[in-house]
């Protein structure tokens, strides 16, 4: 229901129709806009009226129509309005029932002010309306994807009109464990009697259902007991006087009612969650986003993937998925969940498809001051664990647990109040003696303080001094730089002075520096001729070399294209086809279309000729043999005409191979010395002369022989003609290539000519050194160096002159600087003297500021502030005794004292407290629990994958957040006593047409608990990966079947060894197995058997065994206790359990009967009823076993019902069964290798013992 924010005032109009309405149902049309108060009205949008108008009805609570009339009589109002130009038109009003639901998630509770002016409606009215989606919308999508779960009410609703059936009976039996019962002579009609299976049974002067009909055979009617009422039928059923049964249906129609009321809720929009139909129905449903919360502390010991769960779960919006396979501990998550729920201070509702799973996680839930547990259902249908919290119970549970804690207080206090006189003396004598310590320490850490403060300054002050010495080093540096420059600057000045005195010492002049300028120049002019010359001698030689090479090309094509002119002339006079293709291969030429035509050609001629001759040959063969029989048929009197008309009344066509295959037959025949038959011959006389019909119309369809020589020689030429022209082809292109040489050729000779003439105009007078090009650039360097030279002795006199001024002024400098480097030096050995003192004095204070004394002074510190708090508690403890004693000692008298009227008050306080309710998913929608718990701030399913979805559907309705537990890798539900697979088979074998089929084979195929677990987002989904239940070796088998999850599966015993030890030495089995296979040969000895007109199955070869094993593990049990490795008085539980029920009643039969076995508690049952217990050791029967080309191992190729059976045991498990059947002549490869791993990991354990008949 929406939270109002704000009010709405709009007018209103009627129409015609309307008003009369209103009037009819007393209502005055003034009665809306003179009301004080605005009114509170649901909205439920209709969808849009045929011209596209908004429509929409306000609905009226009862409450609110009383403000409008007083002749209501408890209905409710409703206006159906419509918005026509800009106004809320009101087009009919009608009364609905006061109880018909309100606040429906399709509706929006809204407070309106009504006026009757001509405004139009506000646009924020129009615009949420607008917004809101049609109910009949939301219904519709709802009614259609819900009507994929309609198979399951069929098939519950098969046979649901059977009347109650009443009848004597004449003896009762109880099975060994007193879980059955079984009635014989009962008197009924034959109808009656096949109507029986799965009707509830009631025996008069047992009060309630006893149980359900398993089965009837031979008139005896076996009967599955409640477990609740196994106790009172020990008691009393052999001293009943009136031997009476009632076989009702009731209870299973009072269900399927209950779950389609859940279905109708949910299409009428009153689910809690208003998503629920979206996060049910939607592929990848819209989850809200995850709040944050503070960090949890837990109750339980989790391990990390069950505080993700919790830590999950609490923080999810509307619907969170845990994933629990086998002994992953989901009890213990719910059992958490439950009491952070009960922290915050909201109620949650646990629900599974079973009693048992209620009560079990309910009696996990801890002890806890903020935990109010009720259980609700039939006080007879609840476990042990569960009769505590229901309601007639709560009160005395509450009474007596509350008296438990507080005397255990009172008693504990007693004694505590001699402890507490007796620690505070300790206490005080401890302070007194930690009070001088802790002195000592404190002025340790204030002389600690002062040198750290001391130590700051001398860091500055060193820091100081650091910085003086980097700066006179820095200084000393750039001293000794410039000494050593300036000393460099007056050594080159000395060099240049020397240099320009011996220049104008030198006595060259003007013309001497000419004269070998012009000398150098005719050097480099004779040079570059020689080098000009050079290059054009190269060039010639590479001139040459290619007019020889084109001259050799020229002779190679020439003799190409002679040669194919030889091929041509040869080509001419060749007669056979294979000579021309020896030649097409020689000479490389493609099957140019001319030429595959005419070979096409060829080859087709060539078979048509062979056809003939076989033809003809086939003519003579069967002429031949047609003569003979028609002569032997002569003889014997048959007319050969009429069979020749009868023959060739029909064609026929034959193959060659046919023809032989008749003609060899009818020679062996006709060889034989036995004498033919008439008829015989005849039937051969008929296939002879439709063969010879067959070969004469083959025949009729080719040519003569000369007209196929003719075209072969046609062809023949054609062939000829085209592979000349090829050739032509070939010697043409050669002869071109040789014309395209010549011209290169003259070419190249022309340009030789012209370089000879330009070579011959050059001539050197010098002798040419062998690098022409370095000895051009020494003389150019020579010529540069003559000017700069010339430059230099022009200006010398000059240049003398002020080098001589420089050298002065450098001299003076040098003095100066050296100077200023005695100077720095000085300056810098009192800095370094400086910093060496200070030092001295910091290494002293660091080792002052090395101790810790702090530690020792804040734990003194802390012990004392722990002795003075424990000092003041234990004080204060003191004092309070006398007042905590006095008040406890009331409350004990109270509640010793309590009468049935206080309990009865306890009990209605405890029920209108309570925050953890817990109920089976069915009685969910019991209207009594409807009534008292409508909605639930958290509603956690537990065992999802073992309820249907109609079931789950029901606690989910009432939950703002939904918590589903389960595993979608184990079984999906049994519908009654079968399984859903049986069940389908049986309804499609009934009913082909049956229209849920394929829905109910989707959920087959992927179950409700799946698809969500599959597609919901990560921060909505765990899965709990350790499991605390089975010994490695045995998970080790099952992990495959988790392998694709983000997680892998992970067993949380510390040493599997020791915890899941089974302590048995035994022939067959060792304390080191854990794992084992009994393997079977795949021998029709150990075949399986199956039921005359039965489904089931059975195979007495794994009886046998597994008796022999019985026997032997109870020997094994016994010799245990006598080496004190098990207790004397302890029994080992075992569960013999098998795929098919056939089989599980035999097991029991032979426990009952044949067995003894004092040392082991045995329960049997097949693989699907096992689902959810566990037993320390399971004895696995898989019965199949045969040679059936199919491979067909039935239930057992379903990977969920092998991970239950494999998952069930805790210490030991032993599969006795056909390894061969399972992992090689299985029909799907998927199956055998899920077996194969089962196997591998089996024989990796040293568990398979492979069995010999006898």
């Amino acid at each position: 229901m929406a939270t109002q924010t704000k009010t709405y005032e709009t007018s209103i109009r009627l129409t015609k129709t309307a008003s009369e309405k209103m009037r009819g149902f007393g209502i005055s049309e003034r009665s809306f806009f003179m009301a004080d108060q605005p009114f509170q009205v649901f909205l439920e949008r209709y969808p849009s009226t045929a011209d596209g108008s908004l429509s929409v009805a306000l609905l009226f609570s009862s409450e609110q129509t009383d403000r409008l009339t007083d002749k209501a009589a408890g209905q409710a109002a409703v206006l159906h309005c419509v918005f026509a130009n800009h106004q809320l038109l009101v087009t009919n009003v009608t009364l609905r029932k006061a109880y018909q639901a309100l606040g429906t998630n399709w509706q929006r509770e809204e407070s309106i002010q009504f006026n009757n002016s001509r405004d139009p409606v506000p646009v924020a009215f129009m615009n949420l309306i607008n917004r809101m989606t049609p109910a009949k919308e939301r219904s519709d999508y709802v009614k259609k994807r819900i009507s994929s779960w309609e198979g399951y009410l069929k098939i519950q609703e098969q046979g649901m009109d059977i009347p109650d059936i009443k009848t004597g009976y004449s003896n009762l039996a109880f099975n060994h464990d007193f879980s059955r019962i079984t009635l014989t002579g009962c008197r009924m009609e034959e109808r009656e009697w096949k109507s029986l299976r799965n009707l509830s049974v009631r025996l008069t002067g047992i009060y309630g259902d006893v149980g359900t009909v398993l089965k009837t055979k031979n008139r005896a009617i076996e009967i599955e007991l409640n477990p609740f009422i196994i106790k009172q039928m020990r008691e009393k059923a052999q001293a009943l006087h009136k031997r009476e049964v009632v076989f009702s249906n009731f209870a299973a129609l009072s269900q399927v009612r209950r779950l389609r009321q859940g279905f109708t809720n949910l299409e009428k929009g009153l689910a809690v969650n208003p998503q629920l139909d979206r996060l049910l129905f939607e592929e990848r449903p819209n989850v809200a986003a995850l709040k944050e919360l503070p960090k949890l502390t837990f109750h339980n010991r989790l391990n990390e993937f069950q505080q993700q769960a919790v830590t999950g779960a609490m923080s999810a919006e509307d619907l969170y998925v845990i994933q629990g396979p086998p002994g992953t501990g989901k009890t213990t998550v719910i059992s958490e969940i439950c009491l952070q729920n009960a922290k915050k201070g909201l109620r949650t509702l646990v629900a599974s498809q079973s009693n048992l799973a209620v009560d079990n996680a309910l009696g996990r839930l801890l002890a806890h001051k903020d935990i109010r547990i009720l259980r609700v259902g039939r006080t007879e249908s609840i476990e042990e664990d569960g009769q505590k919290f229901i309601e007639e119970n709560v009160g005395q549970y509450w009474k007596d647990h509350t008296l438990k804690e507080i005397t255990a207080q009172y008693e504990a206090r007693t004694v505590r109040e001699k402890e507490v006189a007796e620690k505070l003396e300790t206490t005080e004598q401890a302070y007194a003696e930690l009070q001088p310590v802790f002195e000592k320490w404190q002025q340790a850490v204030e002389d600690k303080k002062a040198a750290k403060a001391k130590q700051q300054d001398l860091r500055v002050s060193m820091e100081t001094w650091q910085n003086k010495e980097r700066a006179r080093e820095l200084e000393q540096r750039q001293a000794v730089n410039h000494k050593q420059s300036t000393e460099e600057k007056i050594k080159n000045l000395h060099a240049a002075i020397d240099k320009a005195q011996n220049l104008l010492d030198s006595g060259q002049g003007a013309e001497w520096f000419e004269q070998q300028r012009q000398q150098t120049q005719v050097s480099i002019e004779q040079l570059e001729r020689a080098r000009e010359a050079k290059k054009l001698s190269e060039q010639l030689a590479v001139l040459r070399r290619d007019m020889e090479l084109i001259e050799e090309k020229r002779d190679e094509v020439m003799a190409r294209a002679q040669e194919k002119q030889a091929v041509l002339e040869t080509v001419e006079d060749m007669k056979k086809v294979d000579s021309l293709l020896d030649v097409m291969a020689q000479q490389k030429i493609e099957e140019m279309p001319a030429i595959a035509f005419s070979l096409s050609k060829l080859d087709m001629i060539r078979d048509k000729v062979a056809e003939r001759k076989k033809l003809e040959a086939y003519n003579t063969s069967v002429t031949s043999a047609i003569g003979y029989v028609e002569n032997l048929l002569t003889a014997a009197g048959i007319d050969v005409a009429q069979v020749k008309e009868r023959a060739l009344s029909q064609a026929e066509s034959f193959t060659s191979a046919n023809i032989d295959e008749f003609l060899e037959k009818l020679r062996a025949m006709l060889k034989s010395s036995q004498q033919i038959e008439s008829a015989v011959l005849t039937k051969a006389l008929i296939g002879l002369y439709k063969r010879q019909n067959d070969i004469w119309r083959r025949g009729a369809m080719l040519k003569a022989a000369d007209v196929y020589i003719e075209e072969s020689k046609r062809a023949f030429a054609q062939l000829k003609k085209a592979l000349c022209g090829e050739l032509d082809k070939q010697r043409q292109s050669y002869l071109a290539l040789d014309e395209r040489g010549l011209e290169q050729f003259e070419r190249k000779r022309e340009e030789l000519s012209r370089i000879e003439r330009q070579a011959g105009t050059l001539s050197v007078s010098i002798d040419v050194p062998e690098d022409v090009e370095q000895a051009i650039a020494d003389h150019q360097n020579q010529l540069a160096q003559l000017e700069k030279d010339q430059a230099e002795f022009s200006q010398a006199a000059a240049k003398l002159e002020q080098l001589q001024a420089d050298l002065l002024a450098e001299q003076t400098g040098l003095e100066k600087a050296e100077q200023r480097i005695n100077d720095v030096t000085a300056q810098l050995g009192e800095a370094i003297q400086r910093l060496k003192d200070k030092q001295q004095e910091l290494q002293e204070l660091e080792s002052i500021l090395s101790t810790d004394p702090e530690a020792a002074y804040e734990e003194t510190a802390k012990q004392l502030a722990s002795l003075s708090f424990d000092m003041e508690s234990l004080k204060q403890e003191q004092k309070n005794f006398p007042l905590l004693q006095s008040v406890q000692k009331q409350w004990i008298a109270l509640l010793e004292s309590a009468s049935d009227h206080d309990l009865d008050e306890i009990r209605k306080l405890y029920i209108k407290h309570a925050n953890v309710i817990g109920t089976t998913c069915v009685a969910s929608a019991r209207k009594d629990f409807q009534d008292n718990y409508p909605v639930f701030d958290v509603v956690i399913v537990d065992e999802v994958s073992k309820a249907t979805p109609p079931e789950l559907l029901l606690p989910m309705l009432k939950g703002k957040k939904v918590i589903l537990v389960g595993d979608h890798h184990q079984l999906p539900p049994l519908l009654g006593n079968d399984t859903l697979e049986e069940t389908l088979e049986e309804m499609i074998k009934e009913n082909s047409g049956f229209e849920e089929k394929r829905e109910l084979e989707k959920l087959l195929e992927e179950s409700l608990f799946e698809r969500l677990y599959k597609n919901l987002p990560d921060t909505n989904k765990t899965m709990l990966a350790i499991q605390y239940r089975m010994h490695k070796d045995i998970m080790e088998a099952i992990s495959p079947f988790y392998k694709d999850e983000n997680v892998q599966l992970q067993c949380g015993l510390a040493d599997s060894d020791t915890d899941r030890d089974h302590y048995l030495e035994s022939a067959t089995v060792k304390r080191h197995n854990h794992l084992m296979w009994l393997d079977l040969p795949n021998e029709p000895a150990f075949f399986e058997e199956r039921m005359s007109g039965g489904k089931s199955l059975c195979n007495p070869s794994e009886l046998a065994e597994i008796s022999r094993l019985l026997i032997e593990l109870n020997e094994s049990v016994a010799e245990a206790k006598t080496a004190g490795r098990i207790p004397a008085d302890e029994l080992k539980t075992v569960g013999v359990i098998s795929f098919y029920g056939e089989q599980v009643k035999r097991l029991q039969r032979m426990i009952d009967q044949e067995l003894r076995l004092p040392h082991l508690m045995l329960r049997t049952g097949t693989v699907d009823r096992f689902q959810g217990s566990e037993m320390e050791i399971i004895l696995l029967s898989m019965v199949r076993n045969n040679h059936n080309d199919r491979g067909d191992i039935g239930f057992a190729k379903d990977y969920r019902r092998l991970n239950v059976a494999l998952s069930r045991a805790k210490q030991l498990l032993v599969m006795v069964g056909s390894s061969e059947m399972f992992t090689k002549q299985a029909k799907k490869q998927q199956t055998k290798q899920m077996y194969q791993h089962v196997l591998d990991i089996a024989e990796q354990k040293h568990g398979v013992k492979v069995l010999q008949k006898g």
